[in-house]
Formats: structure tokens, sequence, C-alpha cells
């Protein structure tokens, strides 16, 4: 496709470039101290003013203060949220960022809430998902600020706190506003998403489960565990190094056997990774259970979950758990056994969570499930949680106007696309999910980094700097045609 952008457009090109040169490392150093936060969403640690908990409370006012002094407005939503606003106009256009992470899990090379720099990149919990690009997002207020680009709509930049979790933090905002007429979910990939599929929460319980219910593996239900272990009863030594030198596959270079004292403690190792985007991920309390199973160290009724639940977690995409579903405008229905962990005495609960095709209700998937699990000797625990599916389609006029941005600034040819990421589009009205994430290629992967790392929600999380800045000059030509579009439909 042939760039369309304006004279006007393509003058405004160098001195966004310029000006981001000149910010650039001072964008780095912020991010620092916003990765130094942890802001791991806990409603359970809830206190009046910090409905999740004091991290969340604490990089929220850290991020509103920064932005106070640089001159930008803000404000306060009752602990569920924060807004930066740029303009004095009666309407908004929104950008929505999350500044809560999913914990920091096992397997990192470098410390998790300290940021770390290896050349372009940019490693620590959060600097991809999402405070990379909530750093970019305040850095965007100042740019346009900066460079006199006017618009007839304030933007608001909404820092929610439970986008992790229960999204409950806009989902309070939803109610309590002020809602923007249109905004810019800058939370995924580029070019633009028109569709997000269903998600399901939901916890198996496995009771009389003997040593499996010793099972620790996993700190978020959306994350794929990289390191499980359970400690053994009663075999010696001896006869547990026999066994472990007959383990075949996989098990063999991920199993291995150490000690709590005098306990014998038998561990795995995966690869972690986001639950929606399970290419590359092994789920390492799978393959303690493949190790437990090879090593016989399971007694009849052991060995019979140990199987079923090997087999029902075969694949992240469900076909061996009946769930092999799909659709033209989604995809695949994905399924991750996330958090293994004894919730009561002999029994093993397992947190789950489901990424299911736009044209799927959540009561057919639970329904699959209950289907599957019958007469296994597992139960589906009361309290699933359903977040249904996002669609729009592809000739909306926002979207087909954000798709366009993207291909004028690039000169690609892209199309909209769908993804099993949830995004607080899920939950706010007319809020459509748009970059700043990137497709790797050989200049932007962190070569330096172990197999399996450096992606969102796994350890070593990544971010090339480099990529992210690229983003600024579209987000800039975005919200110059949003606006001009708003204010021509606001006369009609």
């Amino acid at each position: 496709m042939t760039a369309t952008l304006t004279a006007q457009e393509q003058t405004l090109l160098p001195r966004i470039q310029h000006w981001i040169e000149e910010h650039r490392e001072a964008l780095i150093a912020d991010l620092a101290s916003w990765i130094a936060i942890p802001g791991v969403s806990q409603a359970d640690q809830a206190t009046p003013g910090a409905p999740f908990g004091a991290t969340c409370a604490a990089i929220l006012q850290h991020v509103l203060q920064q932005a106070e002094r640089e001159g930008l407005a803000t404000q306060q939503h009752d602990g569920y949220a924060g807004s930066v606003i740029l303009g004095e106009h009666p309407r908004d256009i929104g950008l929505i960022n999350h500044l809560d992470v999913v914990p920091a899990g096992d397997n990192w090379t470098f410390p998790p809430f300290e940021l770390s720099r290896h050349g372009d990149f940019l490693i620590g919990r959060g600097v991809a998902d999402n405070k990379g690009p909530g750093v970019m997002n305040l850095y965007l207020l100042k740019l346009i600020r900066d460079l006199g680009i006017p618009l007839h709509h304030n933007l608001r930049v909404i820092y929610g706190l439970a986008e992790e979790t229960t999204m409950d933090d806009l989902k309070w905002y939803a109610q309590h506003g002020p809602v923007p007429d249109y905004s810019v979910v800058t939370d995924g990939m580029f070019p633009v998403n028109n569709a997000q599929k269903g998600q399901i929460a939901f916890s198996l319980r496995v009771p009389d489960a003997g040593l499996l219910a010793g099972i620790q593996a996993g700190v978020a239900s959306n994350s794929v565990p990289a390191f499980a272990q359970v400690a053994l009863a009663d075999p010696q030594p001896d006869e547990l190094h026999d066994r472990l030198a007959i383990l075949q596959g996989i098990a063999a270079s991920q199993v291995t056997l150490s000690h709590q004292g005098e306990q014998p403690v038998l561990e795995a190792r995966g690869n972690g990774g986001h639950a929606a985007f399970p290419d590359g991920t092994v789920n390492a309390a799978r393959v303690l259970l493949g190790g437990l199973l090879e090593m016989e160290l399971l007694n009849e009724r052991e060995r019979r979950l140990a199987v079923f639940l090997f087999d029902f977690f075969a694949s992240p995409y469900g076909e061996h758990a009946g769930l092999g579903l799909e659709d033209a405008q989604s995809g695949r229905l994905t399924l991750n056994a996330g958090v293994w962990r004894s919730a009561e005495p002999g029994t093993l609960t397992i947190d789950c969570d489901i990424r299911y095709p736009v044209s799927w209700r959540g009561e057919q998937i639970v329904e699959l499930i209950e289907r599957r699990i019958a007469d296994s000797g597992i139960y589906l625990r009361e309290g699933w949680r359903d977040v249904a599916p996002f669609y729009l389609p592809e000739d909306h006029p926002v979207i087909a106007l954000l798709q366009q941005t993207w291909n004028d600034v690039t000169g690609r040819d892209d199309r909209p696309y769908a993804m099993g990421g949830v995004t607080h589009s899920k939950v706010l009205p007319n809020a459509i999910t748009f970059g700043p994430g990137y497709r790797r290629t050989p200049e932007n992967t962190p070569y330096f980094l172990p197999e399996g790392h450096g992606f969102p929600h796994g350890a070593d999380e990544t971010i090339h700097l480099p990529s992210l800045l690229e983003a600024l000059p579209t987000y800039v030509i975005a919200l110059v045609r949003l606006d001009a579009f708003l204010r021509e439909n606001e006369k009609g």
C-alpha cells in the first residue's frame, strides 16, 4: 500500500523523532523508578483508598506525582485508578494502561524489580506489560504539549491497578467515570485488535490426592509455571537416584532431586510465559507429573489422578480436555494450569485459565469441562469467573481509522487481528487495543537470554526500547486523526 500521510503529517514526523532522541534517557530513568515498585494487585490486602493493596497504591501515587511535577493535571479515582490529563476541553480521548504486574515468579537471570539494560533491551517485571507503554503514554502527552499539536479533545491517560487479576479497576471506572468518548488501550500488539477471546478463570479440586496434594507450582493462573516441586516421603536416596536415571524425554533433563533438610524434594523446570500465547512454553507442573509417573512413586489412586491430569493438560490448546475449539474470527482456545497448591489438607487445587473463541459462551465451555472430568474424582470448584469476548468488525469506523494509520505510517498493508490476551477493552466502553507491542525479528529479539525467557508474564520480561519508541509517531498521527473524526461526528 502506498503511504497516504498528508503533507502536514509528513512534516510532523521529523519533529517527533528529534523530540524522542532528546527525551530517551529520561524516559528510561523514569521507567526504572516505576519498575522498582512491584505493584502486584492484591485485593485481599485492601485498605481504605487502596482496594488492591499497598504496592499498587504506591506505584499509582508515584506516577501521579511525577505527572504533576511535569505540569500535567491529575485525578484520583478512589484508589481504583488514576488519570493524567492534557487539555481543557469538555470531552476526552482515553489512553488506557495498567500499573499492576503479575508476580515475578522463578528462574530469572536478572533482578525482576530492578531495571536492567543490555544494549537496546530493558529487562524487569512490567517493562512490556504494561509499565513500559505506561511511561510512553506519559511522554506522549508531554510530546504533544511540547510540539504544540492542537487537539479538540483532552487526552486522558487512565492508569488501572487490577488488569492482571479481576479488572475491577476499570469496571469501577466504567461506572463512575468520566468515561472518554473513545479510548486507545496501549496494552497489546500492533496493528489494531478487533477481537479478544473470552476468558474463564476456574479451579479444579482434587480431593484425597495423596502425594499430589503437595505439588507447588506457579504464581498466577494466567502465567505458565516455570518451576514445580513436590516433597517425597519414603524412598531412600539411592533408590531415588536409580529411578531418576530411568527418566526419558523432557523429564530426563528437567526433573531433578534436592533436599529440604532430610526430606527429598522432586523438582521440575519448564518454560514460563503468558497463558494466552502458549507457543514455546512448557508447564513445569506437567513435567513433574510425568517424572512422578515414570519413577513409579505413586500409589494406584495417585497414579490414576496423575494420568488424568497429565492427559487433560497435554496441550495448551485444550484438545485432550475436550476443548479443541476454534473460530474464524479469533482462532483457537487456550488452556493453562497456572497455580498448583494445597488449599486444604490432602487436596490439590489447580487454578486454571481459558481463553475461548468469540463465537462461544462461557457457560458452554464450563459444561464441556464438567463433562470431561465426570467420574474422574476431580471437581470444578464453585465461583468460576467469565469475562465475555470483545469483538468489533474490521469496517467499524474507529477500527478502520487506526488500522489505516498504522499502514500509512509503516508503509505496510496489515489487517486487524484477534488475540487471546485480555485487555481493558473488555470492560471500558469504546476502548480499542492498539499496540505498542511488536512482532519479533532477529533485531529485536533478546539473544542474550536463555530460551523461553524475555516474554510478558515470564522470566526476564524484556522490551526492545527502539521498538517501543517507534510507536510514538504512530500514536501522534492516530490521535490527531481520531480527534478530527470525533469532532466531525460531534458536529453532525
